[in-house]
């Protein structure tokens, strides 16, 4: 595999390849993977390891690292009367759709050899590294800010990682995290490294599979990073690159006020995103409270390019989703709550017939509401 940059075209060799393109800043990608063939699909392997002849990540002779992560179920529901599926990623081994991309990650970076691993994050990413390093005997340190939710930070040390608590918001986390880079220590980030966002493109694998190998008309979800809303739209992109798939779906990013970047750009009709400087404040969906994402050309351009939105909800419609998702048995943190939340406001572009697919992306225990709200 190759590793290359959207915008400048730098390229280099995927085991040899920095985290930021020299020339942009930027975070890479893979190119030249091995092409989609459905006949490939492996039913006998466990989890989204099924496509492991389209993931080579796994070294020659190296034992497979998995937790049986991914196939998460597609769950057939409708929402005030709009039909549509939810894909809950919050199944996971950790809890969290991170997994997808962390396994993905972590088999590589064995590969290579490494044994110290480290990471800035919310909580989910964190405990995603944390669980697959304790399987892999590998040491972990995990960066998060001191207001991330308690269970996740009681998640990352209890898998036996370092936790460092980093006061103010979500992007003190990172600051630390880069300042803290050492020889001995691989910065094995969710946001920036390719191997995190190939393993998000099982997402659109499966949803396809799951679907009877059709194509949804819309795909829903949460987008701080971005990770899992551009790896779906790369996976889906794969499969009409080689011809399997004759549609793209379009793609819609869900945001939380008051941290709205890609829908500021969206609405504004901008290239990129342009962070504005704001007092901290705690929200519900903090797992993407992130003021600054690091793939925003390539998430706006896939909003763009599929025909899709960016749409954005508040911590009342929140609150109020994740309950009533509770309340039909799914259960999950708000920041997947979002895309329920959203539907009100997608409704109006979805045709009779059209199939919508919503990405639920953590497991409620992540962040527990107050028992006085529920009681």
């Amino acid at each position: 595999m190759i590793a290359y940059c959207p915008r400048s075209r730098f390229t280099a060799p995927a085991e040899e390849s920095p985290l930021r393109c020299p020339i942009t800043g930027e975070p890479l990608e893979y190119r030249d993977i091995p092409p989609f063939d459905p006949a490939l699909i492996d039913p006998d392997q466990p989890g989204h390891w099924r496509y492991a002849a389209m993931l080579p990540v796994v070294a020659p002779g190296q034992k497979r690292l998995t937790l049986g992560e991914g196939w998460t179920p597609l769950i057939d529901d409708e929402w005030d009367g709009l039909p549509l599926y939810w894909k809950n990623e919050g199944l996971m081994p950790s809890g969290s759709y991170k997994d997808r991309g962390i396994s993905v990650l972590l088999n590589f970076l064995i590969g290579q050899g490494v044994q110290t691993v480290m990471d800035d994050s919310s909580g989910n990413a964190g405990a995603s590294l944390a669980c697959y390093a304790a399987r892999a005997g590998l040491e972990a340190r995990i960066f998060v800010p001191s207001t991330a939710p308690e269970p996740k930070k009681a998640q990352i040390a209890v898998y036996g990682a370092e936790l460092v608590e980093v006061s103010g918001p979500r992007s003190a986390a990172t600051a630390a995290a880069e300042a803290a880079q050492s020889p001995d220590a691989v910065y094995a980030s969710h946001a920036w490294h390719p191997a995190c966002l190939f393993g998000f493109m099982t997402n659109a694998w499966e949803i396809w599979e799951q679907l009877g190998r059709r194509v949804p008309d819309w795909i829903v979800t949460p987008c701080g990073y971005g990770g899992l809303f551009l790896g779906s739209w790369r996976g889906f992109e794969h499969l009409y690159a080689c011809g399997i798939i004759d549609k793209l779906p379009g793609m819609v990013a869900v945001q939380a006020e008051p941290i709205t970047p890609i829908c500021d750009a969206f609405l504004n009709k901008w290239d990129d995103v342009r962070p504005r400087r704001q007092l901290f404040s705690k929200m519900l969906a903090d797992g993407i409270a992130v003021e600054n994402p690091v793939r925003s050309r390539s998430i706006l351009s896939a909003i763009h390019r599929s025909g899709g939105m960016a749409l954005t909800v508040n911590d009342r419609e929140i609150a109020a989703a994740r309950t009533r998702l509770a309340e039909r048995g799914i259960f999950v943190e708000p920041t997947s709550a979002t895309v329920a939340a959203a539907l009100r406001k997608l409704r109006s572009h979805v045709q009779p017939g059209q199939t919508v697919v919503a990405n639920l992306t953590g497991l409620g225990l992540k962040k527990l509401p107050d028992l006085q709200d529920v009681v």
